[in-house]
């Protein structure tokens, strides 16, 4: 399915993530997953799933954040070896090349949930391969 991921160009310092996640609490705002790649520069990209994008992209805006959007695929897998291969190999077959991915996985409930970017181009097409 087609999901908002909101990136924001955050400042690598300690306090930075748990001010925003704070931020988003008090908006109101749930997190389907967040990337917050270790950098090793002054600045990184944070990026966050959200059901809700008007939502958050509300709560973002109070707080003073600077962001952007874009619509990424979010495919909830089983969670066992190989399915996730199976997923990107599908979109490697169909010529879609992928600019980043992320994933995590619950034990418990035994699936796997990958946030897929994609060009925008392609992301109707990948959606599609994904129902």
């Amino acid at each position: 399915m087609k999901a908002t991921q909101l990136n924001l160009p955050l400042d690598n310092e300690i306090g930075t993530l748990a001010r925003l996640c704070r931020d988003l609490a008090e908006g109101g705002v749930n997190l389907l997953a967040l990337s917050a790649p270790e950098t090793g520069r002054e600045t990184g990209t944070v990026r966050l799933l959200v059901p809700n994008g008007d939502l958050a992209s509300r709560a973002l805006t109070k707080a003073g954040y600077v962001f952007s959007s874009e619509e990424v695929l979010f495919i909830e897998l089983k969670n066992r070896p190989g399915a996730l291969a199976k997923a990107v190999e599908k979109l490697a077959r169909a010529k879609i090349s992928i600019r980043y991915a992320y994933a995590t996985a619950s034990s418990r409930t035994k699936t796997t949930a990958a946030v897929v970017a994609v060009a925008e181009d392609d992301l109707n097409r990948a959606m599609k391969m994904f129902p």
